[in-house]
C-alpha cells in the first residue's frame, strides 16, 4: 500500500518575497485536452515536462500543494531556476529532509502549459516511488493541474480530461455531485461512516488521488471513531517523515449521498505518523483511490463541486494484502522483485520471509514474466488461495508455500 498525503512546512520561506502566482492553460485554442495515464498502485501517473526535461513521470495527487521532484536519474537533465535550499516535514515517523525550492519553472504537458510554475527537489529519496511502482517514478503534482482546470478522471478508459473552467459539462443521469470543500488548496468531502457497533457518524475526509488504500481514519480526532473487532498490524506505506505503520479492519459501510459501500477495507494509522495532520481543518483521515476508482470522478475546483459516477468497478470487493510482504524493484522497469516488508504474525513471516529475499517464483511462474501489478493481485487475493514461492537469500534457494487467510 502506498501512501502519498504530504504535509509540506517550510519555514524558511516565511522571509521570501510573496511568490507571483503561476498560470497553467491549453497551448491552443480548445475547450478540452484528453491526457491518457497509467494506473499502478490505484495510482495515476502522468508525463509531465519540467523546462527542458524529458517527459518525467509525476503521481497526480490531489492531496498535495506544491509539485514534488522525488527522483532524478543520471539520464535526466533539469535545469531548475531560482532555487534555494530549505526543510520539508510531513506525515511519517522520520524526520525533516532537505529540499530545493525552485520558482519560475515552466511545465508542459501535450497541449497544455504552465509558466512560474514552483517546483521542489528532494535532495533525499525519501519514498522510494519508484522501486514501490514498479516504474521509473520522478514526482508528485497536484493542486497546479486541479485549480485551474475541471479535472474529469476516468478511471475505465485510463485518460483524464482536462476542461476550460467556464465549459458546462452535461450531468449524466446517475451521477451524483458533492459539494466540496477546497481549504488551503486540499480537496474535502462529508461522508459517513458505519461501523462494527452499529455507530455512524458523519467524517470530514480529504479526497486524495495519491493515496492507494480506501480509507484512513484518525481515532484521535474523534472519540467515537473506533478500531474494528478483528484488526491486523500493517505497514501503510510511506509519508514524507518515513514509514506509516498501523492497522487495517473492516468498517460496516461508507456512504457518500446515495452511494453505499458495504464491509471496506478501512486503515488506522498509528498516531505518531499522522500527529501533523490531527489538528488540520478539523479532518478524520483520507479518502483514498480504492474508492474514487469504482467511479468516473470529475474534480471542479473552480466551482468547488465534485461529481460521481460509478462504474463497473463499484460493486468489486474490497481486498487487502493477506500475504503480508510487500513487494519492491529494485531495478525500476525490469520484472526484478524483492521483499521489502514482512508483517509481524503474517503468513508469510510465520514460514520465515525476511526483507531483502529475491523472488523467483510463484504458483510456478518465472516472475521474469510478470509485470509487479500481477504480483499485486495474487496477494490481495481471497482467503483460501494457496501461495507457493521460490526464493533467493544471499546465494541459498529457499521454496515456502501458504495459504492466504482473511485476518479481519
Amino acid at each position: 500500500m502506498l501512501f502519498a498525503c504530504l504535509l509540506l512546512l517550510a519555514p524558511d520561506l516565511q522571509a521570501q518575497q510573496p511568490e507571483q502566482p503561476d498560470t497553467v492553460y491549453f497551448t491552443s485554442n480548445r475547450t478540452k485536452v484528453v491526457l491518457p495515464f497509467k494506473l499502478v498502485h490505484n495510482l495515476i501517473v502522468l508525463p509531465v515536462q519540467i523546462n527542458n526535461s524529458r517527459p518525467l513521470n509525476f503521481i497526480l495527487d490531489s492531496g498535495v500543494r506544491n509539485t514534488l521532484i522525488t527522483q532524478l536519474y543520471f539520464s535526466d537533465s533539469l535545469d531548475l531556476n531560482h532555487s534555494n535550499k530549505i526543510k520539508i516535514k510531513g506525515l511519517g515517523e522520520g524526520y525533516t529532509v532537505e529540499a530545493l525550492h525552485s520558482t519560475g519553472n515552466n511545465m508542459y504537458m501535450p497541449g497544455v502549459r504552465g509558466d512560474n510554475h514552483t517546483v521542489y527537489v528532494l535532495l533525499e529519496d525519501v519514498f522510494d516511488l519508484s522501486m514501490r511502482m514498479g516504474m521509473p517514478v520522478h514526482g508528485i503534482i497536484g493542486y497546479d493541474i486541479f485549480k485551474n482546470f475541471i479535472v474529469k478522471i476516468n478511471y475505465s478508459s485510463e485518460t483524464i480530461t482536462l476542461y476550460r473552467p467556464d465549459v458546462k459539462l452535461k450531468k449524466k443521469r446517475r451521477a451524483e455531485e458533492y459539494p466540496l470543500h477546497i481549504e488551503d488548496s486540499k480537496p474535502y468531502l462529508y461522508g459517513s461512516v458505519r461501523q462494527h457497533n452499529g455507530d455512524s457518524l458523519d467524517v470530514k475526509l480529504i479526497v486524495d488521488t495519491g493515496a492507494s488504500h480506501s480509507l484512513s481514519l484518525y481515532l484521535p480526532t474523534n472519540n467515537r471513531l473506533a478500531l474494528p473487532p478483528k484488526v491486523m498490524q500493517a505497514y501503510l506505506g510511506r509519508g514524507l517523515g518515513g514509514d506509516i505503520n498501523g492497522k487495517i479492519g473492516r468498517l460496516e459501510g461508507f456512504s457518500l449521498g446515495k452511494y453505499k459501500l458495504e464491509n471496506l477495507t478501512a486503515s488506522y494509522p498509528d498516531d505518531e505518523a499522522v500527529k501533523l495532520a490531527l489538528n488540520i481543518a478539523g479532518r478524520n483521515g483520507n479518502l483514498g483511490s480504492a474508492i474514487l476508482k469504482r467511479f468516473t470522478v470529475i474534480f471542479d475546483y473552480p466551482h468547488q463541486r465534485i461529481t460521481l459516477l460509478p462504474n463497473r468497478r463499484f460493486k468489486e470487493p474490497f481486498t487487502y494484502n493477506m500475504a503480508g510482504f510487500e513487494i519492491s524493484t529494485p531495478l525500476p522497469g525490469a520484472n526484478f522483485y524483492v521483499v521489502s516488508n514482512v508483517v509481524e504474525d503474517s503468513p508469510a513471516k510465520m514460514v520465515g520471509m525476511q526483507p531483502g529475499d529475491q523472488i523467483l517464483l510463484i504458483n510456478g511462474r518465472d516472475c521474469q514474466e510478470l509485470q509487479l501489478q500481477d504480483l499485486l493481485n495474487m496477494l490481495d487475493s481471497k482467503p483460501g488461495r494457496k501461495l507457493k514461492l521460490r526464493l533467493k537469500r544471499e546465494q541459498q534457494i529457499i521454496n515456502v508455500d501458504f495459504v492466504l487467510q482473511s485476518r479481519i
